[in-house]
């Protein structure tokens, strides 16, 4: 082998372990959960203070928002329609956090999931809900963004209204 053939070859090999690295210190899952969590406590500190556009910034642009006992919302406009809906209840309370945060080897997705607390006043009076969800975020670019949403009740469903007896 020539010279400039070793040469080559070694440039070549410096080459491969450097892009080996670089690909490899992208992949830090313990800064990306922590990205993540922080982006929660931004997200619910947008719900807490009723500000539509931040809340709605979390999400990508083909996102799709899973509410219980409400149609699916796909697409940062109609999710922008559904959390405009949901923050206009009154006495509206959410809190949650997740309890698992797992992020993909390539750290290019993750998911949570975790538990919240909401609360609205309705005309029949206060409702109170536990539950729990699953989000699921996309890295693009530089920035996470939720790619997929959705949450239910832990609580049991509430039982049908009792119907008259049929009288003879």
């Amino acid at each position: 082998m020539s010279l400039r053939s070793k040469s080559l070859v070694t440039v070549l090999a410096c080459f491969a372990c450097i892009l080996a690295f670089g690909a490899t210190a992208r992949r830090d899952p313990q800064s990306e959960e922590t990205a993540i969590r922080d982006l929660d406590k931004r997200w619910e500190e947008a719900i807490v203070a009723k500000d539509l556009d931040r809340t709605v910034a979390h999400y990508a642009d083909d996102a799709a928002f899973l509410a219980p006992s409400a149609p699916a919302s796909s697409g940062k406009a109609a999710i922008r329609t559904a959390w405009a809906d949901l923050l206009k209840s009154p006495g509206l309370s959410l809190t949650f956090g997740p309890t698992t945060v797992r992020i993909a080897h390539a750290a290019d997705m993750a998911y949570e999931i975790g538990t919240y607390t909401m609360g609205m006043d309705t005309p029949n009076g206060r409702v109170e809900d536990q539950g729990k969800y699953v989000v699921v975020w996309t890295k693009l670019g530089a920035d996470w963004k939720v790619a997929a949403d959705i949450f239910n009740s832990s609580r049991p469903p509430a039982a049908p209204p009792a119907t008259p007896a049929a009288t003879p």
